[in-house]
This record gives C-alpha cells, structure tokens and sequence, in this order.
C-alpha cells in the first residue's frame, strides 16, 4: 500500500463525520468521499469556535447534496464535468452570480484542503470556472433624509423588536458602520474620555470614534444593572450558545428590518447591511453632524 492510500485510509477513519470507522480497507477507500471530508472540516470550524463559518460551509454543502440526489461523491468523481453541471444547475435556480461564486467557491476550498491532506487527486475540476466576487455598482443605503426619517418614526404601536432593530440600525449608522457583531459586545469600558473605542471582531483592527450622546441615548434604553455590556442580549457562557444567540437575534432584526423598510416604502429589503452602506455612502456628502 502507498503513501497516499495509507493517507486516505487513516483520514477516513478519523474524520467520519459520525465518529464512527469506515469498516474495512476496501470500504475505507470507497466509502470515504468529499461530502464526509466537507463535514469533518464544518466539525474542525467548530471545534475552533468559528460557527459561523460552519455554519455557512455546512450551508453550501445542503445545496450541492440536494444537486447530487445523494449524501456522497467519491473523491475520483469529483471532477470537471461534475462540477460544469452544478454550475448549470445553479443557475437555473435562478441564484445571482456572486452567490454562484460562493457556492462554488467554498467547494473548491475543501477540495485544495483535501488534495493537501492526499485524500483527492492533484487535479483542478474547477479550471476554466470563474469564481471571483464581482462588485455591485451600487449598494443599497438610506439618505440622510431617510435616516432622519427612520428615527422619527412613530414606532409606539409596533412590537418591541420593531424598536429594537431600528435602534441597532441607527446605533451602526452614527457608530460609522459599525458591525452588530461589534456593537453587540460592546463595554461601557469602550467609553473612555468621550471617545468609542473597540477592536474590530472581523479584522482586529482598533477603531475609535466619538462618543455622541445619540449613541448613550440608544444604549440607555437596554441599559441593566448587574453587566458591563451596552447591549445585554448574548447572556449565554459558552462561546458556541453565544453564537447560536447571536445568529438568532441577527435572524430577527433582519426580519423587523425588513417590516421597517416596507413601513418606509423603501423599494428594497432593509437589512443590518445597509446600515454600514449608508454610513459609507453618506460620509462623501454629509458629516456625523447633519445625521444627529
């Protein structure tokens, strides 16, 4: 038995996404397919505490299993053919071509991370396939007279996650775009002198702002005694329940989000997203000023 084969083998036996054993060498060779590798690599994400990310390739991979009609693929049929036919196959679910990319994109991922664990061939089943992100010309964002309109809505009558979705929204449109993932883990120890300051959870990079009192008018409102966060909603220890909470909260304000933008007559679904682009579309014409 070569190197590779014996590669295959004790990967197969370590990475059953079951945490059961392939049973037998013949089977081990058979039975172990990209699908299985894909799913030990979601468990590795998760392992890591990178959920979202897990979550999303496990995402991608619901996709290409409902593409194949079955749970797995050999490693020795995933090849160009196969992958030219799934491309055809996405778009005829009428997807946009950047999700295409993506879809196609996380696949190509495993499959190198599986070529340099020797379990698949050193071959390219995605050559001739362009994957890149293509840049939209023009991202949806509210004008300053939407903002100013959005946060004079008469919101009394709604449900309070109505509220509480405009108050996020606004809080990332004054904080400068700031992600929900940031403003949800924000400290009143990020408040020193009169200035915001935190490290970016997506890129660690350090941001200071200042800390304008529309912004300690928002987060007076969930203010509660007994914890140090603006914004107590992620209450859960463990980091992968703190994910779940968060995915979950993120799912709802998007929801409300969206009621808002139809309230609005917005033309478009409003989402947590175009908060960061209205801030970085408004910077060009108004100042932090003009917003409050």
């Amino acid at each position: 038995m070569d190197n590779r084969q014996e590669k295959i083998q004790t990967a197969a036996v370590t990475l059953s996404p079951h945490g059961e054993s392939w049973r037998g060498a013949g089977e081990e060779l058979e039975g172990f397919g990209f699908i299985a590798y894909a799913n030990s690599r979601v468990e590795k994400l998760r392992d890591e505490g990178r959920y979202d990310a897990a979550n999303k390739l496990k995402m991608y991979l619901r996709r290409f299993i409902a593409y194949l009609g079955k749970n797995e693929v050999p490693f020795k049929d995933f090849d160009a053919l196969l992958m030219r036919n799934y491309h055809t196959w996405l778009k005829n679910q009428e997807l946009g071509r950047n999700t295409i990319s993506l879809y196609i994109r996380n696949l190509k991922r495993v499959y190198k991370l599986a070529v340099n664990d020797g379990l698949a061939a050193d071959s390219n089943p995605f050559e001739g396939m362009d994957v890149s992100y293509r840049v939209k010309k023009e991202k949806n964002g509210l004008t300053l007279a939407e903002v100013k309109r959005m946060r004079d809505l008469d919101l009394s009558g709604e449900h309070p996650s109505i509220v509480f979705a405009r108050d996020i929204f606004l809080f990332s449109v004054y904080a400068r775009g700031m992600r929900s993932d940031d403003i949800l883990r924000l400290t009143k120890g990020n408040i020193r002198n009169g200035q915001l300051t935190y490290r970016q959870h997506l890129t660690g990079k350090e941001i200071s702002i200042p800390w304008e009192p529309v912004l300690q008018e928002i987060a007076d409102r969930y203010r509660q005694k007994g914890t140090l966060l603006l914004f107590p909603i992620i209450t859960a220890k463990d980091p992968r329940e703190q994910w779940r909470q968060y995915d979950s909260l993120l799912h709802r304000i998007n929801y409300s989000l969206k009621k808002l933008g139809e309230m609005m007559e917005l033309g478009y679904p409003l989402n947590l997203t175009v908060a960061r682009h209205s801030w970085e579309s408004m910077t060009k014409s108004v100042s932090i000023s003009d917003l409050l």
